[in-house]
């Protein structure tokens, strides 16, 4: 449950992240620019660079934002819900026979029990796509190695 908190508080925050560049000031925006030009990113979420110079050193400041539509989809959604358990509130009083009466209620409870799995797909969406940018970043300012180091072999293996 705390893992599903978490992840819901991340799919609406506001993140900012700092890098230090190991160049110039022109060549790391260049280098960035580069570096995100190959992400095709797709706008899941929002990237704001701002640069600054700190003792000769280029800063990155990067902001991370939710997508706008992040929040019309969470509102629209409990909006939906809402009116589903209202609806399956007045289908089982009333005085009808037949099976709308008991499909909407049962399809308002897998509704109700199915939100927090999309509450978390949004979310490791999100984490994905920053992640993607993070190495990026780490590419193109801080040299790091663009290739994962081969995997290990095991023992038996030639």
């Amino acid at each position: 449950m705390s893992e599903m908190r978490r992840a819901a508080r991340a799919l609406v925050e506001h993140r900012t992240e700092r890098f230090e560049s190991r160049h110039p000031p022109g060549e790391s925006k260049a280098r960035l620019d580069a570096a995100l030009a190959k992400l095709e990113r797709s706008g899941a979420s929002r990237f704001i660079p701002s640069w600054r110079e700190e003792g000769g050193k280029a800063i990155l400041q990067a902001q991370f934002l939710p997508r706008a539509r992040t929040q019309a989809v969470l509102t629209a959604s409990s909006i939906v819900l809402s009116l589903l358990v209202l609806a399956s509130a007045w289908l089982l009083y009333s005085t009808d026979e037949g099976a709308v009466r008991y499909l909407v209620p049962l399809f308002t409870g897998l509704a109700i029990l199915a939100f927090p799995f999309v509450a978390l797909a949004l979310s490791s969406n999100r984490e994905a796509e920053e992640s993607r940018i993070r190495r990026a970043i780490r590419i193109a300012l801080l040299d790091e190695a663009e290739r994962l180091p081969p995997p290990k072999k095991w023992d038996d293996e030639d």
